[in-house]
């Protein structure tokens, strides 16, 4: 790969070589002179000083910060320098010509000396034209890269607060399951206090990652219905349906938030329980995932930060390729989640 330097010099010595290569044609076809020795010799010098002028011109551009300004006042400035510019390069050539090479020739037209500054004038505002504009891209490429990192570095930030939120919202729903249980069922209290240790301890290595395997999301799943089985004992039926990759990536707790909110607004709300049913469906790039517990959705829109967090980590994931929807199935609750992978 080319650094911004070289790529220029290269545009540059390659560009006005081109120039200098059209300038030789041009000669050649004509029928009025012949290329000699002496005339390409004349067109490398026009070529040199060309690229060395131009190099100016480009200088001038840094120095005085032109780059920045806005449509017309940096058109202001670059016409008379351009017209500046081309004198100058008329100058040197004729000057060069008169001490190397034609000292004996006719006296100097300012006519003819005007109208070729002209025309040269207009080769420098093309080069110009080019420069500014490959500045300008280049820099609406840098500043676009920029404003990526900076998106993605401050969505990493909120990732990471998202995750952070959900370790506190899992741990005091737990710890409240096992406080019910210590008075009642002491030894069932117990066993469920070694089965939440183990299940922080994987929760809290799943939460430092920005995606985790489908069967590492589940298998969190199923220590958490374990240890909710142990409150609700037979008041909880759960059924699985899963026919999907076991290593395909999602985001951390996206399934868990919606079994643990399928118990805390459903079951525990019914004295009867009920069931909840964890089905995922793969097919053609599209990951569906559906948690249906039994329960009313009527009465329940404000369900803490569990469905917030999970339509804000499912877009800065996934954009618009991922959906969430909470509806009322019959006498179920369904939360779904569309993932495509497209």
């Amino acid at each position: 790969m080319f650094k911004a330097g070289s790529l220029y010099w290269l545009f540059q010595i390659v560009g006005w070589s081109f120039f200098g290569i059209i300038l030789i044609i041009i000669l050649y076809t004509s029928d009025e002179q012949e290329v000699t020795a002496e005339s390409i010799l004349y067109i490398c010098e026009i070529v040199v000083l060309l690229t060395c002028l131009s190099h100016l011109l480009r200088a001038i551009f840094i120095q005085f910060d032109w780059l920045n300004l806005k449509f017309l006042p940096l058109l202001s400035k670059v016409i008379p320098t351009c017209i500046l510019i081309s004198f100058i390069f008329l100058g040197l050539l004729d000057t060069i010509e008169y001490l190397f090479h034609r000292p004996d020739e006719e006296s100097f037209n300012l006519l003819n000396f005007s109208i070729n500054a002209l025309v040269y004038s207009i080769f420098f505002a093309s080069w110009s034209t080019f420069y500014i504009t490959y500045h300008l891209v280049n820099k609406s490429r840098v500043q676009e890269l920029e404003n990526l990192k900076l998106e993605a570095s401050q969505n990493e930030i909120e990732l990471k607060n998202l995750r952070e939120q959900l370790n506190p919202h899992f741990l005091f729903n737990s710890l409240n399951s096992i406080r019910a249980l210590i008075d009642i069922e002491p030894k069932t209290a117990k066993t469920s206090l070694t089965t939440l240790s183990n299940l922080l301890r994987n929760s809290l290595q799943m939460g430092k990652k920005n995606s985790v395997t489908l069967n590492e999301e589940l298998d969190l799943c199923k220590r958490y219905l374990d240890l909710e089985s142990i409150r609700f004992e037979e008041r909880l039926n759960v059924s699985w349906n899963v026919d999907a990759p076991d290593q395909l990536e999602i985001p951390p707790f996206i399934i868990q938030t919606q079994v643990e909110n399928s118990i805390k607004h459903g079951i525990s709300k019914n004295l009867d329980g009920g069931e909840v049913q964890i089905k995922i469906n793969y097919e053609n790039k599209i990951l569906d995932i559906r948690v249906e517990n039994t329960g009313e959705l009527k009465g329940i829109s404000g369900m803490g930060i569990g469905i917030e967090n999970t339509k804000r980590r499912l877009y800065l994931h996934y954009k618009d390729k991922a959906s969430f929807n909470l509806s009322q199935n019959g006498n179920k609750v369904l939360a779904q989640i569309i993932i495509n992978h497209n």
